[in-house]
């Protein structure tokens, strides 16, 4: 007997490898799968301009990034007594707008770097629902604590998406003509904007995604929408909020997304680090046994091991710090 109905896995026409780079942006989500990248030793830079949940807020900071361009001078506000700025998450602040702008900079020019020879973007859209600041006139990427009622609201429809991230993946593959892009839609809800409002969203994001793996043949979608919505469908599966997935839901999600998407190289690795990361995280009772010491030289030869695919000089350092002899 059967209580859920699994997607089928897809076979896309490009695989991740080990060594591959990958770029995470958009919602939450981006967070989740960028972890478990990173986790897995993948090269890998998670959400690098914070939470951002429209496409035209993620097309804009990528554009930026791409054509080293800093944000609009309207896009600065002073809120809660530091300098924030509208175009990104709360977590950039400054005491004054050029501070500001140089840790906005430094992150559009580390990302212009990493984009460069990258193999991957995953982007994840969070909501088709986008907010302008009324004085500005700007399209935001967080409202930054300030009142709702200095923002307006509007959906945007699928045609104003399209057109503006087709422009940004045409300048992403001109940039980087053997960037693969991966498009996802967020599982988690956005219930400020109100359930059915929600459910609108959603469709437009899900059919820009569809729009644009068709047009472009380095697009492809993953599910991960679906996977929530369809397969597990059941609140044991969000957090306490009944929004965000669970930690269980998010390692369905990982595992699924694994299978379809990492090749032979990637997943013959992912098994072997997966024994080594319980290994590093064992704490002895007795650090200084002979079977510890014995364990801890093991795990420091598979280590050794796997150093020509990733980089372990880290776990390799905090192994040599607990041998005793060393």
């Amino acid at each position: 007997m059967k209580f859920n109905t699994p997607l089928l896995l897809s076979q896309p026409e490009h695989k991740i490898s080990i060594k591959d780079k990958i770029l995470t942006i958009g919602s939450c989500f981006s967070d989740s799968i960028g972890n478990k990248l990173i986790e897995n030793k993948f090269d890998t830079l998670a959400n690098p301009f914070g939470t951002i949940f429209d496409p035209l807020s993620i097309s804009r900071v990528l554009s930026y990034s791409l054509n080293n361009q800093s944000p609009s001078p309207q896009s600065y506000v002073f809120s809660q007594g530091v300098y924030k700025n509208l175009e990104v998450h709360s977590s950039f602040t400054g005491l004054s707008p050029d501070e500001l702008t140089l840790k906005i900079k430094a992150r559009l020019t580390s990302t212009h770097d990493f984009l460069t020879d990258a193999e991957w973007i995953i982007i994840t859209f969070g909501t088709a629902f986008v907010y302008q600041h009324k004085e500005s006139k700007t399209n935001i990427a967080n409202c930054q604590k300030l009142p709702s009622l200095d923002f307006t609201k509007h959906l945007a429809d699928k045609d104003e998406l399209q057109s503006d991230f087709q422009n940004l993946l045409d300048l992403l593959k001109k940039f980087n003509p053997d960037i693969k892009i991966v498009l996802t839609v967020s599982p988690v809800r956005h219930i400020a904007d109100g359930l059915e409002e929600n459910s609108i969203s959603k469709a437009i994001l899900r059919q820009l995604c569809n729009d644009l793996a068709v047009r472009n043949r380095d697009v492809t979608y993953y599910p991960a929408y679906e996977i929530m919505m369809d397969d597990l469908r059941d609140y044991r599966f969000y957090k306490e909020d009944m929004i965000h997935p669970t930690d269980q839901a998010i390692d369905y999600i990982w595992q699924h997304f694994s299978s379809s998407f990492m090749d032979k190289s990637a997943t013959e690795f992912m098994n072997k680090w997966s024994k080594i990361r319980r290994s590093l995280e064992h704490r002895p009772f007795n650090p200084t046994t002979e079977e510890h010491q014995t364990f801890l030289r093991n795990t420091l030869k598979e280590l050794e091991g796997l150093s020509n695919k990733v980089d372990l000089r880290k776990e390799i350092e905090q192994i040599n710090k607990q041998i005793t002899n060393n």
